[in-house]
């Protein structure tokens, strides 16, 4: 089978390599469609001194092609969703027994081989079987969702709460649109006007941009109160300081993403609020949950656009996007087609 590898900084090559079960609890899975994230092109242009060779591809979903003796929940011609983050069966809690508590999980196109691939041979319990209301292209959501549940429930009980959301790429936006669904009043802040107007079609209200009047646009929507809580989405080029702005005193401003940059973060006015200040990177909700809240149609994605290339072209994709962290802090997300 066809493996995408990057050797080096802005070095994708590819290569063969055979791929065959070895356990009767395994299945092959044809991927037929890989979602690219600002963490994928980070690791290409060099960024965060990753370790190379790196498989890049967080998240993926395929066909079932082939099952071992014992898989009970796939079969031939399952659609599925490729799990992006698994125990390292090292750490003391995996040894215990208890891998839901792992201490050190592994990720997907980071410190494990992604999916941008032909073909991946995994345990059946490392694949979610999708229904067939879920489309592929959400179904490459399907983490981000899942990250976003953990927010919302870093959060407490946010029902009937302002809850100011900075940052309106894919996690801000899927964001609002579920804290919308668990009945709270999301006020979405980007410097980018055209994600704003994603934002909007999506059917979220509140949209603000991060200028001088933020705070007085903020004090009326929210009756002065400011807001309950903030959100601080990693890479969207926004300071981790507004949001300790936007948010009221003793509230809680949580920093949401799969990874966060190196920054320095004025903390006075936290202090000065008595904020309570938490980070979430992983995805405590799980597959399961997302793919139930797609199915609810809890989120929509069709206002997203986010571009679909054909393997050949992924190269090109990710030099240009590459490109575009370096000079922004921020890329779009790519779809590739493998089939």
């Amino acid at each position: 089978m066809k493996i995408w590898k990057i050797l080096s900084p802005k070095v994708l090559t590819t290569e063969e390599r055979p791929d065959n079960i070895a356990s009767p609890t395994q299945a092959k899975v044809k991927i037929t469609q890989v979602l690219l994230t600002d963490t994928d092109f980070r690791i290409f242009g060099g960024a965060g001194k990753p370790r190379y060779p790196v498989i890049p591809g967080r998240f993926a979903v395929g066909v079932v092609t082939e099952t071992g003796a014992e898989c009970v929940n796939v079969e031939k011609n399952t659609r599925v969703f490729l799990h992006d983050i698994f125990p390292c069966r090292n750490c003391p809690e995996c040894l215990s027994g208890k891998t839901e508590n792992c201490t050190s999980p592994k990720t997907a196109g980071l410190n494990c081989e992604g999916y941008l691939r032909e073909f991946v041979v995994a345990d059946e319990s490392d694949l979610s079987p999708l229904p067939s209301s879920v489309s592929d292209k959400d179904a490459l959501l399907i983490g981000i969702i899942s990250l976003c549940e953990a927010v919302i429930d870093r959060l407490g009980e946010p029902k009937g709460t302002h809850v100011a959301v900075f940052g309106a790429d894919a996690i801000g936006n899927i964001l609002s649109q579920l804290l919308i669904y668990h009945k709270a009043v999301p006020i979405l802040v980007d410097t980018d006007e055209s994600k704003l107007g994603i934002a909007s079609q999506c059917g979220i209200y509140y949209t603000l941009k991060a200028d001088e009047s933020l705070k007085d646009n903020l004090l009326r929507i929210t009756g002065g109160r400011l807001a309950a809580a903030g959100v601080h989405c990693s890479f969207s080029g926004l300071a981790p300081e507004l949001a300790f702005k936007a948010t009221a005193e003793g509230g809680t401003v949580v920093c949401a993403g799969f990874e966060f940059p190196e920054m320095n973060a004025q903390l006075k006015t936290a202090l000065d609020k008595g904020l309570t200040i938490t980070a979430v990177t992983d995805e405590a909700a799980g597959s399961a949950a997302a793919i139930n809240l797609l199915v609810n149609k809890a989120v929509n994605t069709q206002p997203f656009g986010i571009a679909e290339i054909s393997a050949a072209d992924a190269g090109k994709l990710f030099a240009a996007q590459s490109e575009s962290t370096e000079k922004s802090g921020r890329a779009h997300y790519g779809i590739v087609n493998m089939l």
